[in-house]
């Protein structure tokens, strides 16, 4: 209850005419009590009437944490501003969430996540990536990133997130590319992961691209977050990468989505 209470109270603060990026004292307690009795009971023997439960705080606890940004500029935002311990806190929750996954095991628990998870896959997913579908991407990102015939997760940090991106990208379907994000963010290779936390460029500019696609849809608690560190990542490669020329003629596409989100 104090999970759906945050993120409620966050909705409402998102929804105010007033522009205020802090938690207010009530979000942050119910955000405490939901943490703190989410992890006394993970600590405990786990009962089976329990086990759904668990796993939707999980899920609400990270929906929280994307959400839960408080730059009011990309200045302010990751990768520009001061390092923090916080940096990409809803990137390692995602791993967090895949242990009470293993945990709990919804699919067993409850027959709606079973039934859930067949529409997710079967009916709102694009297909398995194959190697037409980067005909979708610019000769450039697929020289940039080394794409091709032999590439696979196993060789390529960079393959899950480059062909995923290669099957939204001229897709116009909204909750497809949602799913396809939250997909991305769940299954993330973990060498990416490092990459993205050395602010390695090529990663970067991948993320800033699902950024891109992202933030041009109106759900409130990815949208913040997306249009403010995607336009970061920008001004971080245009500054530290500017004679990188693939970089530089990729990232036009980003660039142009969030501009036109500022006019």
């Amino acid at each position: 209850m104090d999970a759906i209470l945050t993120l409620t109270l966050m909705h409402d603060r998102h929804l105010s005419a007033v522009s205020n990026t802090k938690l207010s004292t009530t979000e942050a307690y119910h955000w405490y009590r939901a943490t703190y009795s989410f992890n006394k009971q993970l600590s405990r023997p786990l009962q089976a009437e329990q086990q759904a439960a668990l796993w939707t705080t999980a899920a609400l606890l990270g929906t929280i944490t994307f959400c839960h940004i408080e730059a009011r500029t990309p200045e302010e935002a990751w990768p520009l501003k001061l390092p923090s311990s916080s940096d990409l806190d809803w990137l390692r929750m995602s791993d967090g969430k895949k242990e009470v996954w293993k945990l709990t095991q919804p699919l067993k628990a409850d027959p709606v996540f079973r039934a859930l998870v067949a529409v997710h896959t079967n009916d709102l997913l694009p297909t398995p990536s194959t190697k037409p579908e980067l005909k979708a991407l610019p000769l450039e990102f697929i020289s940039l990133y080394g794409l091709d015939a032999t590439s696979t997760s196993d060789n390529n940090p960079y393959h899950a997130a480059a062909t995923g991106l290669a099957q939204i990208l001229d897709l116009d379907r909204p909750i497809t590319t949602i799913l396809s994000f939250l997909t991305l963010i769940s299954t993330m290779h973990p060498d990416y992961k490092r990459l993205l936390e050395r602010k390695d460029p090529r990663a970067l500019l991948l993320l800033t691209c699902w950024y891109a696609k992202v933030c041009q849809l109106q759900v409130w608690w990815l949208r913040r977050r997306a249009v403010l560190e995607g336009q970061a990542i920008c001004i971080y490669l245009e500054r530290h990468y500017r004679h990188e020329i693939n970089i530089q003629t990729l990232l036009q596409f980003p660039r142009t989505i969030f501009c036109s989100l500022s006019s």
